[in-house]
């Protein structure tokens, strides 16, 4: 699949809404609930306005198929990467490779020197995709208000 990687306009939020519904469903199903399953619209477009949003679009239909989203923390004093939906239809085609380097291209071209994520520790694969793409632990954060606790990830770019 060819695909176009660019940021999100605030005329996609509702198509974006509905991909995040769609791929976190598997988080739900896992017993692992984020709030990205139940997204809104009016969060989508905070995150257009004031986050780096990008999408992953089908060059022949212009059809958003993924997404992903980096935010900088400054407690973390970096960008985190976070927010990666793929359409479960589109699922294991290497969108998420693509959108993920671009992304890390993107940030390290500002100058940025390190990008973090996370993700949670009883995840069956995610710890492992992301450790394959150069993410290192580096940390823990206990979560009170989920059944489970996320590992702090991180990539020197």
């Amino acid at each position: 699949m060819e695909i176009i990687i660019e940021k999100a306009g605030s005329h996609e939020a509702e198509t974006l809404v509905n991909i995040y519904r769609d791929a976190y469903a598997e988080n739900e199903s896992l017993g692992l609930p984020a709030c990205a399953s139940k997204v809104t619209v009016k969060e989508v477009q905070d995150w257009i306005n004031n986050t780096i949003l990008l999408t992953a679009k089908e060059k022949q239909t212009n059809t958003i198929v993924a997404t992903v989203r980096f935010k900088y923390s400054e407690e973390w004093q970096c960008y985190v990467h976070s927010r990666l939906a793929v359409n479960s239809l589109n699922k294991g085609r290497g969108l998420a490779t693509k959108l993920m380097k671009h992304g890390e291209c993107m940030l390290s071209e500002m100058n940025e020197k390190v990008v973090r994520l996370t993700v949670a520790q009883t995840h069956p694969y995610l710890p492992k995709m992301y450790e394959k793409k150069g993410y290192k632990i580096v940390g823990e954060r206990l979560l009170n208000n989920l059944p489970y606790n996320e590992f702090i990830m991180e990539k020197i770019l």
